[in-house]
């Protein structure tokens, strides 16, 4: 089983937990409309879920268990990070390291963090040209 992590900061604000399940929501029902493509079959993700590094659970650490669990062979962590601070730079790369440690038989990878992704600028761009017609 493949697996997709989305983890972000967390914060005690539960509407702040809410929208980030909400995004992983999202993303798995695209997730099962990509799955039909053969561009993606091979790489498709069983399961897309969330966690948080403090504040709110559930924890990165508590969710990669539940995954193996469940028999996850492969985990991609995605880090819904703007900018690349101590817990993209130290924290999250520590908790998969040792989580690879911990089940050897698990793939582990991290991908770039949401600011660091090429597009970015498109996307901020995008919604200041949508919010701009909006307003005419």
């Amino acid at each position: 089983m493949n697996a997709l992590i989305i983890v972000a900061h967390g914060s005690r604000n539960r509407e702040s937990a809410r929208q980030v399940a909400a995004l992983c929501e999202k993303v798995s029902e695209k997730v099962k409309n990509l799955s039909d493509k053969n561009c993606f079959d091979q790489n498709r993700f069983d399961m897309v879920t969330h966690a948080f590094l403090q504040f709110a659970s559930p924890l990165l650490e508590e969710t990669i268990e539940e995954l193996v669990q469940r028999g996850a062979g492969r985990i991609i962590v995605f880090p819904f990070f703007i900018a690349a601070g101590s817990h993209l730079l130290k924290n999250i790369p520590e908790l998969v390291e040792k989580a690879g440690k911990a089940y050897p038989g698990v793939d582990f990878s991290i991908t770039r963090h949401l600011g660091g992704i090429d597009s970015i600028e498109d996307i901020i761009l995008n919604e200041v040209v949508t919010h701009l017609n909006a307003q005419v």
